[in-house]
């Protein structure tokens, strides 16, 4: 049952950090200037 549990517990973890990075991609697509996307991505990298 820990196997299990360690398994999905990786793979809800693996599928959050999918939905950040697409998150973080969408909002530098749409950033405005080059300057908000900087400030985007030096958000991100303090996580």
């Amino acid at each position: 049952m820990t196997v299990l549990r360690t398994y999905l517990a990786r793979t809800r973890a693996a599928r959050a950090r999918r939905r950040d990075e697409r998150a973080l991609r969408r909002a530098l697509a749409g950033a405005p200037t080059l300057e908000s996307a900087h400030e985007i991505a030096a958000l991100a990298a303090r996580r």
